[in-house]
């Protein structure tokens, strides 16, 4: 049986959420999967350091991780840095192919491909190497010489790459790989279910209902005004918390017939379904989902970075409304409340964009290079 050795990265859960869900696909056409967070093979001090420096610098100080982001991307492959970035978890990624002898190593983070690239060069293996891509934008840290097959989300991802220099056989555009409950089928059901959904709920159907993900330092760190908008709107809420418990318990007392607090769920497919608007952080897992769920988001305060092009590509399409404050965010839903067509011209606009099945065209591809097959360059047009 073909054997896929799926690498990710616990630095933000959307490139776990990307790794399962091609996990999944290729599991359903009979492919042997070990997915391994790739973090967990460097030494602990850098794990923790490299974690908290990410989530302290996202939190305290967006503008510097914005900066380090960019001078990032433009490090030269052939530079000191690069090399050693090449080199961490080395040892592991070596014991690691010994042992499992797989047929492909796919990555929904960039360092391991650079490891796997460095390994090629020095004829350790000659293993294929694919990389998948989950924003909506070609990070410099991509791109390595003996990668060969990155899965981007659009053409416009697809031109990045081959600005840098990536020959475009090398690219597929594929989408961005989100859960199977984000497919076809599933969201046509949800969205028929809509109402029954939230009759259930004990919500109306002739109210709007606005969805509000990303607590702590996210969309919820201005809790004061976020209570007050809530408490003066016409509108109903769902508030998911996640697991922020302290957040969670701050906003228990909202709780109403039209304000839902909820902490950690399973169910964000059903909520979406529910939803006429998201408030979310632009992350590029979530604004897939949305998409995929046809759900008009209020992007708020993007991080510099891969945030700001996700929250890019979403504005361009109509999909979405930006907010940089929380001020302008409660006026932004206070204008949906009194006028529901500014919803309504967001949903036609999504519409018109079919971003589902990523997962489903990663998987068939990477299936066909196992088994040692040519591949093809199927297209999906954003």
């Amino acid at each position: 049986m073909p054997k896929v050795l799926l690498l990710t990265a616990s630095f933000g859960e959307g490139h776990n959420q990307a790794a399962r869900a091609v996990a999944e696909a290729l599991e359903r056409r009979g492919v042997v999967v070990k997915l391994v967070d790739y973090t967990e093979w460097l030494h602990p001090a850098l794990r923790s350091f490299a974690k908290f420096s990410l989530i302290q610098g996202v939190k305290k100080v967006p503008t510097l991780y914005g900066l380090f982001y960019r001078s990032m991307s433009r490090i030269q492959p052939s530079s000191s840095i690069q090399k050693q970035l090449n080199h961490l978890g080395m040892a592991h990624m070596q014991q690691f192919l010994k042992a499992f002898r797989p047929d492909v190593v796919a990555s929904t983070f960039p360092t391991p491909n650079g490891v796997m690239s460095e390994l090629r060069a020095t004829g350790f293996t000659n293993v294929p190497i694919a990389a998948i891509l989950t924003d909506y934008t070609a990070h410099g840290q991509w791109i390595h010489e003996y990668t060969d097959l990155y899965f981007v989300a659009t053409e416009s991802v697809k031109q990045e790459l081959m600005d840098h220099g990536v020959s475009p056989s090398r690219i597929v555009v594929s989408g961005i790989p989100i859960r199977s409950a984000f497919n076809d089928d599933a969201v046509q059901t949800l969205l028929q279910g809509r109402k029954d959904l939230r009759l259930n709920q004990g919500l109306r159907h002739d109210l709007p209902l606005i969805l509000i993900m990303g607590g702590g330092a996210g969309v919820l760190a201005d809790v004061s005004s976020w209570e007050s908008a809530i408490r003066r709107s016409k509108a109903q809420f769902v508030v998911i918390c996640g697991r922020n418990e302290r957040l969670y318990r701050r906003l228990q007392p909202l709780e109403s017939a039209r304000v839902k607090v909820l902490g950690y769920t399973t169910k964000v497919p059903e909520w979406m379904a529910m939803a006429d608007l998201i408030v979310t952080k632009a992350g590029g897992i979530t604004v897939t989902e949305a998409l995929a769920m046809e759900l008009p988001m209020l992007v708020f305060r993007p991080i510099p970075g891969q945030e700001e092009d996700n929250a890019s590509f979403v504005l361009n399409l109509g999909a979405a409304h930006l907010a940089q404050d929380s001020k302008t965010a409660h006026a932004f839903i206070e204008q949906c409340v009194k006028d529901p067509t500014v919803l309504t011209d967001m949903k036609s606009r999504i519409q018109r964009h079919k971003v589902r099945g990523g997962a489903e065209r990663i998987a068939s591809v990477l299936h066909q290079m196992a088994r040692g097959e040519a591949v093809p360059s199927p297209a999906l047009r954003v």
